[in-house]
């Protein structure tokens, strides 16, 4: 197991009063180390920790999950601004992976959809014209892509079992992935299949960045954990994490916080 991008450093702001550099965490923040293949960030929300990833993934000059480029994406101007102030160090540089946003997936199937339909529709017009033309082996290579990769297609499966389905079509060795907020659309059994894959992947030297509200995908078996407390990173034990204990103790005894609502 490698950890390829090592250490995340950051150049001093002048901006400390503008989004994101006004946040408690970027104002805190002077260098983040990852010391294992995967590295968890725990907060709640309006904590930075969205902004966080989408700045690193900015500064390695990511794809988002559909193949757009992240510096093409208008939604991410601020976290370019936050790339600009850092310094990425690298043990191996790798440029295989991606950077994933739960938003980002259905506008993916979708655009996936349009591409097969408009290669069949293409496919079988020059069949009409002509069915021994040579035109036709572009859409039909197209369609054989799509088909070994996704099977009949994404949006002929449930919504955790595509997002599944695409994970494991597009992991790699030696990838980095920047994943925000994964478990959004996934089951519990299916988070646990997402951490089964994600173990496979480390395996074959797979670096993650994970943000996540979940505990089950906290408990990634030796995963570094980091709760940002008052704006900072804390490194935590999972059995020390809030999300965990208040969980555990809601599920042993519901009946505590519901009659209080």
């Amino acid at each position: 197991m490698v950890v390829n991008l090592t250490h995340i450093q950051m150049k001093p702001s002048t901006n400390l009063e503008e989004y994101p550099f006004n946040l408690p965490l970027v104002k805190q923040l002077d260098a983040l180390k990852l010391e294992k293949p995967v590295t968890i960030l725990v907060g709640d929300n309006g904590t930075g920790k969205s902004t966080l990833l989408e700045a690193i993934a900015s500064e390695i000059g990511s794809i988002l999950i559909g193949g757009e480029h992240i510096d093409d994406q208008p939604d991410l101007e601020d976290a370019r601004k936050l790339a600009e102030q850092m310094k990425l160090i690298w043990k191996l540089r790798t440029k295989t992976g991606f950077f994933f946003r739960a938003t980002d997936f259905v506008k993916f199937v979708e655009k996936l959809s349009e591409i097969k339909k408009e290669s069949a529709e293409s496919l079988e017009e020059i069949k009409k014209r002509d069915p021994n033309s040579l035109e036709v082996l572009p859409y039909a290579r197209t369609l054989s892509d799509l088909q070994q990769s996704y099977g009949d297609g994404l949006e002929f499966r449930s919504h955790g079992e595509s997002f599944l389905d695409l994970f494991q079509a597009r992991f790699k060795p030696g990838g980095l992935y920047i994943l925000d907020e994964p478990e959004a659309p996934l089951s519990p059994l299916k988070q646990l299949s997402l951490i089964s894959m994600i173990k496979e992947m480390v395996k074959k030297d797979a670096q993650f960045i994970i943000a996540t509200h979940s505990p089950i995908l906290m408990a990634i078996p030796e995963a570094q954990i980091l709760a940002i407390e008052e704006g900072e990173l804390v490194k935590k034990q999972y059995d020390d994490l809030e999300h965990v204990t208040l969980t555990r103790d809601f599920l042993n005894h519901p009946e505590r916080f519901l009659r209080h609502l």
